[in-house]
């Protein structure tokens, strides 16, 4: 979080902090529109939301970095910079993920309220997800701020449609200029996104069933007298979907679930310790987290793996699993592990 500027006058300052809660709110407002089922006019209205939620935090970020002044047209004090403008001079490189979402989505914002096209949320779904991540990082990088104080967490996950686009519908149901506005649109995002390959950019969650014999998921069986199909994948394509963290990001994860939390991480009396590579080591060593595919996906090739070679990624479940094991204990959990180790002579 950078520091106040010490050139804000208080009520300078003040401003800039009106602008961070009015940021919050409208983010807050993006969420609970996107999430209500009833109304057709959600998708836009959130694009309207976020791009104002974005706009208001970049200028807050612009006030504490160059001034007051600098929100303003050169010469025009009464005239704030436009989102596009305070994109640009903040995100400087144009083939920065985060500005090229935020981008698609103030287009649709300009655009799209033009028309009530409802198909937007299969186009836009996986864009407004990942820009919901992608703000939640800059208020807590730029301004210190959690928005999971104010909304928990698993609020952060819209409820995206993911079917398909069907040309032929859309030219039934819209008129031409509307149903081939709506197809560009799609093919540009979707050509993007292959380009990109960046959950910055485009992101959505889904859920997975996998037959298995453990009983550590939800319980499900196979009726061959079913009415609908499922397909059944012998094998999952990419592991990165699905063990998505390295060493690195997963201890930044565990950090900021833990103050989420408001779990006070203790170690040698520190009672503001922060949970480091050691620590994950002795977790590692203790669960063998390395060698049980809920939490660990070994992703070097046979030939590196017999050579004592190995490059490991990491599931949601192997954060979520730390954290309630710390979260149980937090002020004697590392002694325990230390004491596990040495008792498994490790």
């Amino acid at each position: 979080m950078p520091a106040d500027n010490p050139s804000l006058t208080p009520e300078q300052q003040r401003d800039c902090e009106r602008l961070l809660a009015k940021s919050q709110e409208a983010f807050i407002l993006a969420i609970e529109l996107f999430n209500r089922p009833t109304i057709r006019y959600r998708v836009e209205g959130c694009a309207f939301f976020l791009c104002n939620a974005w706009e208001l935090m970049l200028k807050a970020y612009l006030i504490k970095h160059d001034g007051y002044e600098s929100i303003f047209y050169p010469g025009k004090t009464q005239r704030t910079l436009s989102l596009t403008d305070c994109v640009k001079k903040v995100m400087t490189n144009d083939k920065d993920p985060v500005r090229l979402n935020l981008e698609s989505i103030d287009e649709l914002r300009n655009t799209g309220t033009h028309f009530v096209v409802e198909e937007y949320e299969i186009t836009y779904g996986p864009i407004f997800q990942a820009n919901i991540r992608n703000y939640d990082d800059k208020l807590r990088d730029w301004h210190g701020i959690e928005i999971c104080d104010r909304i928990p967490d698993n609020y952060l996950v819209l409820s995206v449609n993911r079917t398909d686009i069907d040309g032929e519908t859309l030219r039934t149901k819209y008129t031409p200029e509307v149903a081939e506005r709506l197809l560009r649109m799609q093919t540009s995002i979707d050509q993007t996104t292959e380009e990109e390959n960046n959950t910055k950019y485009s992101a959505y969650f889904r859920t997975e069933f996998v037959l298995s014999k453990k009983h550590d998921g939800i319980a499900i069986h196979v009726d061959n007298n079913a009415d609908v199909n499922a397909r059944i994948i012998k094998q999952v394509v990419d592991p990165t979907s699905r063990y998505p963290y390295r060493t690195k990001k997963l201890i930044e994860l565990v950090n900021r679930n833990l103050k989420r939390r408001g779990v006070s991480f203790v170690y040698k009396d520190d009672r503001s310790a922060k949970f480091n590579k050691y620590h994950f080591s002795l977790f590692v060593g203790c669960y063998d987290m390395k060698q049980d595919e809920k939490y660990c996906y070994d992703l070097s090739l046979s030939e590196e793996q017999r050579k004592g070679s190995h490059s490991y990624i990491y599931s949601e479940k192997a954060i979520t699993f730390i954290v309630n094991e710390i979260a149980k204990d937090p002020q004697h959990i590392i002694q325990k592990l230390r004491d596990k180790m040495r008792r498994m002579g490790k």
